[in-house]
C-alpha cells in the first residue's frame, strides 16, 4: 500500500507541473483533470506446464485513478494508476498494479479511442511463493471510452502481455493477458 500511495502521489504532482505549464488559447475544455474508475477485470493465463499447454480465465475487479493532460484539441495524455484483484488459482487471488499510460484520442461526438504502453507490478499471489515470478511485466494496451452522461465514461481495453508473469525455464511458464471493462468519473 505504501508503494501504491507513493505512485500516487507522484502521478499527482506530475499532473500539477505539467498543467501549471498549460497554455489556455484552444478552449475551456482542454484544461488537466483528474478521475477515478473502477470495473471488472477478466485475466486469460496461457500456461504451458511440462508440455502441457492450455488457458485458464478467471474474473476480479478493478479501481483506480487517473490525470488526463490535453495536448491538443483532440488529443491527449494519460497516466494511470489502477490496482487489481483477480482469482489465480482455487484458493488464491492475484493482485496487481497497472500503470498504464494513454495517448488518447477524439474519434467521433463522445467516442474516444486511447492506445499505450502498461507497466505491471505483481504484489502477491495469496500463499503462492512469488520468488519465481517476475515482479515487473510489460504489455500494451487499447481500447475505447464513451461519454454517456457528462464527465461519466463506459471503457473497455484489452491488455496484450509481451513479458511473462512465470519463466522457469522450459516448459514452465504462464503469460497473462487482461479486459477491463468498467466506468470512470471525470472531475
Amino acid at each position: 500500500m505504501k508503494k501504491l500511495f507513493f505512485i500516487s502521489c507522484l502521478l499527482l504532482v506530475s499532473a500539477n507541473t505539467f498543467a501549471q505549464g498549460e497554455n489556455d488559447n484552444y478552449g475551456t475544455e482542454s484544461k488537466t483533470s483528474f478521475g477515478i474508475k473502477a470495473g471488472y477485470n477478466n485475466i486469460q493465463m496461457k500456461i504451458e506446464d511440462q508440455g502441457r499447454d492450455y488457458v485458464q480465465r478467471d474474473a476480479g475487479i478493478y479501481v483506480g485513478a487517473f490525470v488526463n493532460i490535453p495536448t491538443s484539441e483532440t488529443f491527449s495524455v494519460q497516466p494511470e494508476v489502477i490496482y487489481s484483484s483477480s482469482r489465480y488459482n482455487i484458493n488464491d487471488n492475484i493482485d496487481l498494479i497497472h500503470i498504464p499510460v494513454s495517448l488518447k484520442f477524439e474519434l467521433a461526438n463522445n467516442f474516444k479511442g486511447f492506445i499505450g504502453p502498461e507497466g505491471q507490478f505483481l504484489l502477491g499471489i495469496g500463499e503462492v511463493d512469488t520468488d519465481l515470478f517476475n515482479n515487473f511485466m510489460f504489455g500494451f494496451f487499447f481500447g475505447a471510452s464513451y461519454e454517456v452522461a457528462p464527465h461519466f465514461l463506459i471503457e473497455a481495453r484489452p491488455y496484450f502481455a509481451l513479458s511473462r508473469l512465470l519463466d522457469n525455464g522450459p516448459g514452465v511458464s504462464r503469460k497473462m493477458n487482461t479486459l477491463q471493462v468498467g466506468l470512470a468519473y471525470q472531475f
